[in-house]
């Protein structure tokens, strides 16, 4: 099913069908290398209430002591950059995400031949955790991190997550390190930095839940009380997988498919719900299957078409089709997202999901009808088979690593 929208819409709910996993599995976690790697007080610090470098006063302090200045700013049509001086260092920095509207979505990146400077909003988090290409390389507890640990000449991914009050925050910055600081290199870097983005023209966000054992049973425990048609002597076939970051093809559960275009204000949602097979649990013989309404399932944007950046929300309340849909024995997984997508590949990502079954989240950042970048946002496997019972668990937080 396609639907395709132009105009801006409030929040839905969704309703898909999961079924409950054999085993419980831990959450997944990124490599993970000493804080050695990053090193250095950042002197180019973005002030997230104002979304300026140097804040909102003019060559404000930073914590070295340095006076940052912007020497020039280069607005693009598909990003923004500026050149910033303080004392006898220059470098290039991508502000595209600190023009946002919330302060929670303003991060950025400032980069010399020798370092990269990240910023990002202190929300209060008791730490911050740092990947670079996928991996740890330090927790932070503030709100900004230098990186030593770059070549002049490539290109960096960073990933910075925390939580707050039960919500997850990341946020997600490719840095283009010059291969010097002079002002002609300097220059030419930003429009490489504006012709790289100019080249995506729509981003795919996908989230996928899926049960990744073969056959799934309800437990004793919850059969009892869980109302579903079938619980004892029944099984349920799963989707037999692991994570997979095709965008189309793995077996799933439920399904969120959002595009947003970068060269138009139209989106399109793509809902999709997977069958459910129930089966004898002692022969194997097959009783009876059910696919859940996509109905619910929604994705919108929530901001003006700018072509740069665009905020997106989505969201997925789930219901085994055999279940109750509602009342105190109504079981399922839950899911929402908000976004702030960037056409350069930088994002901000909040939200939260209740942690069962397995959940996958991915960006897409296509270049040609076919050829596309992919981003991992997000990998979970179950924490518990309590969690498809509404208050048994806390609900999990979206993280992030990988990138464009």
């Amino acid at each position: 099913m396609r639907w395709s929208r132009s105009v801006p819409r409030v929040l839905a709910v969704a309703a898909i069908p999961p079924v409950l996993l054999a085993s419980s599995l831990t959450a997944a976690a990124g490599q993970e290398v000493p804080a050695a790697a990053a090193g250095g007080t950042p002197t180019f610090v973005l002030d997230a209430d104002s979304g300026l470098f140097g804040g909102a006063k003019p060559a404000l302090r930073t914590s070295s002591s340095a006076r940052v200045t912007p020497v020039r700013t280069y607005v693009g049509e598909a990003t923004d950059t500026q050149i910033l001086a303080a004392g006898g260092q220059r470098v290039i920095a991508d502000i595209t995400l600190a023009s946002s509207p919330a302060k929670a979505e303003r991060a950025a990146w400032a980069a010399s031949s020798r370092f990269v400077d990240l910023s990002w909003p202190d929300l209060g988090a008791s730490r911050y955790e740092v990947y670079r290409d996928g991996v740890k390389i330090a927790n932070a507890s503030g709100h900004s991190l230098r990186d030593t640990g770059v070549p002049a000449g490539s290109e960096v991914r960073y990933t910075i997550t925390g939580e707050v009050g039960g919500v997850g925050h990341t946020w997600g910055l490719t840095a283009t390190v010059p291969v010097s600081d002079d002002a002609a290199t300097l220059a030419k870097t930003a429009r490489q930095v504006e012709a790289k983005a100019k080249k995506y023209t729509r981003t795919t966000v996908v989230w996928r839940s899926f049960i990744r054992q073969k056959w799934a049973t309800i437990p004793s425990k919850l059969g009892s009380v869980s109302g579903c048609k079938y619980t004892k002597g029944y099984k349920y076939a799963g989707d037999n997988r692991g994570f997979s970051s095709k965008v189309t093809g793995p077996a799933f559960r439920a399904g969120l498919r959002g595009t947003v275009y970068w060269t138009k204000s139209s989106y399109d949602l793509f809902p999709q719900t997977g069958v459910t097979k129930v089966y004898k649990a002692k022969t194997g013989k097959f009783v009876e299957k059910r696919k859940a309404s996509a109905k619910g399932i929604d994705f919108r944007t929530k901001s003006k078409y700018d072509g740069k950046t665009r905020d997106v929300h989505g969201q997925i309340e789930a219901t085994d089709p055999f279940c109750p849909t509602g009342g105190v024995s109504r079981a399922g997984i839950g899911v929402f997202y908000d976004a702030r997508l960037a056409r350069n590949g930088d994002f901000y990502v909040s939200g939260k999901y209740r942690q069962a079954p397995d959940h996958e989240m991915y960006l897409y950042g296509y270049t040609s009808s076919t050829k596309h970048t992919t981003k991992t946002v997000h990998q979970s496997r179950m924490a518990s088979l309590l969690c498809l019972s509404q208050p048994a668990c806390e609900r999990g937080t979206i993280g992030n690593y990988g990138g464009y």
